[in-house]
């Protein structure tokens, strides 16, 4: 008996070691809820099978334990070979799906946002530290984004171990006034994305090369959201509507900036349509946490992600389930991962050494940012770049629920990671994934954008008028119409 064990020990072992790795893949993949019960339920006995063949394959019913015949050798031989593909394929498998559960962990765990409020002194002050400025005067905004530099002046406080003297102003283009021109304060303190504001205004624009950043500090901030606890309420799990925010910065994700891009996506997975529809950034709406007062919709950006899909929810009357968050490095890096994208132009476009064609063009991260940030080289100015988001959207969805996407998802989440953030839960994505790779959705993209009037106005960020977009109501209300007909399982028309 015991020589009868020794003589098929190769099988036996051979059986339990691939058996164990398989125990441990299946398990792998059960918890990461990557595949349907099914699906798993299939590949466990198809497993179970191999495993068996190897077994068989490897057993000898020979009294003798060396082996004469030529066959029997063979056999063993293969089942060896196929026992450690398996195991070598399942160990990799596992590791790799490991990885991208870890991965997709990281990108749908909300990060806590925070502010970037800069200390800044005249281009020829003499400072060159915040321990050389104990005695100087600053300049701060009366109102906006008050709480944010309160902290930021605590801590100047705290390191300079005095309580600084301040002047108080109602808008940036006074505080700024302040410290250039009138010298009434010797430094001033400011949040960057603020700052940022006047890039796009042609009589401050040079005010940025007339000052210099001392010090930054970092103020973390709790998501602010007015209507807290009436998030996800989407009844049906086979549909949701999700925010794409392109924030206008590169580095971490987590920074409070400007939103560049703005595009509500209606999803409803059972009858694969998707319709994207764009705001552009200069729309002139009441802001979640302005009372009643409009600021321009880029602007939203600054006070975090939740007061720009808040606002959005009380301009377009719905409930928006989840967030999806991306930066200038996250699209590079996205598109790069995926291989380049097909996006289709409405207009030939040359700008910063690109040339555009008309119709579909094949880009990669880099051009695929041009074309997506190009406003004043394409025809229809900011209106037609809300729409190149839009293609750009539809090129990486395209792309990234292809079979391409088996080779190139580890890029692709390696990518993402820090430069892309949603609050969509793990459970909706795995949905999403199963849903794929059981019926390979071929998804219908409608895009549709709003439109306005362009006029000068005073917004709620600024303390004087710049370019705002009044909104075309009608174009609102189609919008509203085109998503309530996705959410119901039709079929969207924009004509």
């Amino acid at each position: 008996m015991l020589k009868k064990i020794k003589k098929n020990l190769l099988p036996i072992i051979l059986a339990a070691i691939t058996l164990i790795s398989s125990v441990v893949f299946v398990c792998i993949l059960a918890v990461t809820k990557f595949l349907t019960p099914l699906l798993i339920v299939v590949l466990s006995v198809v497993i179970l099978g191999f495993v068996a063949l190897i077994f068989f394959l490897a057993y000898s019913k020979k009294k003798r334990i060396i082996v004469k015949s030529k066959k029997d050798l063979v056999k063993k031989i293969i089942a060896i070979a196929i026992a450690v593909i398996m195991v070598v394929l399942e160990i990799i498998g596992s590791y790799s799906i490991y990885v991208a559960h870890s991965t997709i962990q990281e990108i749908f765990t909300p990060t806590t946002e925070y502010h970037e409020i800069g200390v800044y002194v005249r281009i020829d002050d003499p400072a060159k530290h915040l321990t050389d400025m104990a005695d100087y005067k600053y300049g701060i905004l009366e109102v906006l984004e008050r709480e944010s530099t309160d902290k930021a002046i605590n801590e100047i406080n705290t390191l300079l171990s005095t309580n600084i003297s301040i002047n108080e102003y109602v808008s940036i283009d006074k505080l700024m006034d302040s410290l250039i021109n009138t010298k009434q304060v010797d430094a001033i303190v400011l949040n960057k994305s603020l700052l940022g504001l006047l890039e796009d205004l042609e009589e401050h624009s040079d005010d940025l090369k007339k000052i210099r950043e001392i010090h930054t500090f970092k103020i973390e901030h709790d998501n602010i959201t007015s209507n807290e606890g009436e998030q996800n309420k989407t009844k049906n799990e086979d549909v949701f509507t999700a925010y794409i925010s392109g924030i206008d910065c590169s580095g971490s994700i987590s920074i409070r900036s400007r939103t560049d891009a703005n595009v509500i996506a209606t999803v409803n997975i059972k009858t694969g349509q998707i319709l994207l529809v764009t705001t552009p950034r200069d729309y002139f709406v009441p802001l979640s946490i302005s009372n009643g007062i409009p600021d321009k919709l880029t602007h939203s950006g600054i006070y975090g992600i939740n007061v720009s899909r808040d606002t959005h929810e009380m301009l377009y009357d719905i409930d928006i389930d989840y967030y999806f968050k991306a930066n200038f490095d996250g699209l590079k890096g996205i598109v790069d991962a995926l291989g380049g994208i097909n996006v289709y132009s409405e207009y030939p476009i040359k700008v910063a050494g690109y040339t555009f064609n008309k119709g579909y063009n094949y880009l990669d991260g880099t051009s695929a940012l041009v074309f997506a940030r190009t406003r004043k080289q394409v025809t229809g100015g900011a209106r037609q770049r809300a729409k190149n988001h839009m293609a750009v959207i539809t090129g990486v969805i395209n792309k990234a629920t292809s079979p391409a996407i088996i080779t190139n998802y580890k890029s692709v989440l390696d990518s993402a990671s820090g430069m892309f953030e949603t609050d969509m839960p793990y459970e909706m994505i795995t949905k999403l994934i199963q849903n794929q790779l059981t019926n390979g959705t071929k998804w219908n993209i409608t895009t549709y954008s709003v439109d306005g009037t362009g006029t000068y106005r005073q917004p709620y960020s600024l303390g004087f008028s710049v370019y705002v977009m009044i909104p075309d109501q009608a174009t609102v209300n189609k919008a509203k119409e085109l998503m309530a007909v996705v959410r119901d399982g039709g079929i969207p028309n924009v004509k």
